[in-house]
């Protein structure tokens, strides 16, 4: 994949940015280290932006235990505490993910249920099914491209309540650190009539110990 074309990409992604759609930012700090065996432990935190640059929407702290189960196999339990302007949430995740090499490209498979809890609200549960796809220009750069869906479930219904699809770079930066580049497309609410669409402009950094 030549460059040129993957921010030709990015334009036809983001041709409506400036319309009816809302804007926002994503940007985290990570921390991975080593535990013991095939155990790891990751600590993240993001803050989020909406209305472009002008309005908070949330800043949150995620813990992440993960286990490498076969060398393709991954399994993580992250646990998340996330607070807005006018309220505070905790999630609870439990997930596993497959990992398929091919020459330069890596397919990658996700699967989460995720449980989140509000005071004075009952328990909102999502499954989110997810894949990307990784191509390895050279050591340095690794363009993606990623899908996901996120179903609702409770007791009366099974639906899809939201769509991302989601492009970007990831920069390795040296031997542990890391820079990723993304721009996000989210559909929000798609069982009902008025769906939001949402445009998302992220800088994530990782440090590996």
């Amino acid at each position: 994949m030549n460059l040129y074309y993957f921010f030709f990409l990015v334009l036809l992604f983001t041709q409506k940015v400036y319309g009816e759609d809302a804007i926002e930012t994503w940007n985290s700090v990570s921390l991975e280290t080593q535990l013991f065996n095939q155990f790891e432990i990751g600590l993240e935190h993001g803050f989020r932006t909406k209305d472009g640059l002008s309005s908070f929407k949330q800043t949150f702290t995620e813990l992440t235990v993960s286990y490498d189960a076969f060398d393709a196999i991954k399994i993580f339990i992250p646990v998340r505490y996330a607070i807005f302007e006018d309220k505070t949430k905790h999630r609870l995740s439990l997930g596993g993910s497959y990992r398929y090499n091919f020459k330069s490209l890596t397919c990658k498979y996700r699967i989460k249920l995720q449980r989140t809890s509000e005071r004075s609200k009952s328990n909102e549960d999502l499954f989110r099914n997810k894949i990307s796809i990784v191509y390895k220009m050279n050591k340095k750069i690794k363009p993606f491209i990623s899908s996901e869906m996120v179903h609702l479930q409770d007791i009366n219904k099974y639906n899809y309540d939201e769509y991302r699809l989601s492009l970007g770079l990831n920069l390795n930066l040296s031997k542990k650190k890391s820079l990723k580049i993304f721009y996000l497309y989210k559909l929000e609410d798609l069982t009902k009539s008025d769906q939001e669409r949402i445009n998302v402009f992220g800088l994530a950094y990782n440090l590996k110990r």
